[in-house]
Formats: structure tokens, sequence, C-alpha cells
């Protein structure tokens, strides 16, 4: 199995999470011009073109992000299937640092392992990953 999936989930998912907060931000703002120029009759055109192209890029960032969020998803479901095929400790180990995004230090302390113990597990543990072969 790639490792590089496994590396990127916990960023990709952060990435997910601050899009969808930008694009909470830009329907807040195009709410409000809809709501200043939406109910006059007499808006100019160019305030319309405005607020037409404004929602046309929110939707686009909309569309960009749900399809990255399905993406990920496929990819935790893969992970998830991988990860089932590796043996305790060494799946909960995987699972608390590149999905859960804690620290080695975290992990021993969780798992009351020594520093250089969990180290060690961690080692194992990405070597069982790379030897899971996908179908």
């Amino acid at each position: 199995m790639n490792r590089k999936g496994l590396f990127e989930y916990k960023d990709n998912k952060e990435w997910v999470k601050n899009r969808k907060s930008k694009i909470e931000e830009e329907y807040e703002s195009i709410q409000k011009m809809i709501a200043t120029y939406g109910d006059n009759p007499r808006g100019s055109s160019a305030v319309q073109d405005r607020l037409a192209e404004n929602l046309a890029i929110l939707l686009d960032k909309k569309k960009e992000t749900l399809d990255f969020a399905i993406k990920l998803e496929q990819d935790l479901i893969d992970i998830d299937h991988a990860l089932l095929k590796i043996n305790q400790p060494y799946r909960n180990i995987l699972t608390d640092v590149y999905i859960d995004g804690k620290t080695l230090v975290e992990v021993a302390n969780d798992r009351h392992y020594s520093y250089v113990q969990i180290c060690r597990k961690h080692g194992e543990a990405l070597k069982l990953y790379d030897d899971i072969e996908c179908y």
C-alpha cells in the first residue's frame, strides 16, 4: 500500500475544512449583497453582473471542494481497509498518528509505551502498511 495517502490524509482533511470555511464566508458576503441590491428593481446591470459572477465563483469552489471531499472519503475507506489488515497495536498507532493527528509522544503516553518503544513500533507499523497488497 502507498504511504503517501496515509501521510497526506490529515493535511487533506484540514484543507477541506479550511476550504469549506472560506466558501461559507463568501456565501455570507454574497447573501449580504443580495439583501442590499437584490430587492432593488432599478439596480444597475454592473451590480447584477458582479453578483452573478460571485455566485458562479462560489459554485465552482463548492463543486471543487465537494469533489475533493468525495475523493478524500474514498481514500479513507481504502486506508481503513488497509489498516484492518494490520494487527494491533500497529493499527492503533497508525490511526492515532495519521488519521487523528497525534504526535508520537502523545501516542506513547496514551498507549503506555516509552517514546523509544513507540518509535520502534511506528516504524514496524509503517513496514506492515507498505507490505499490504491492494486488490
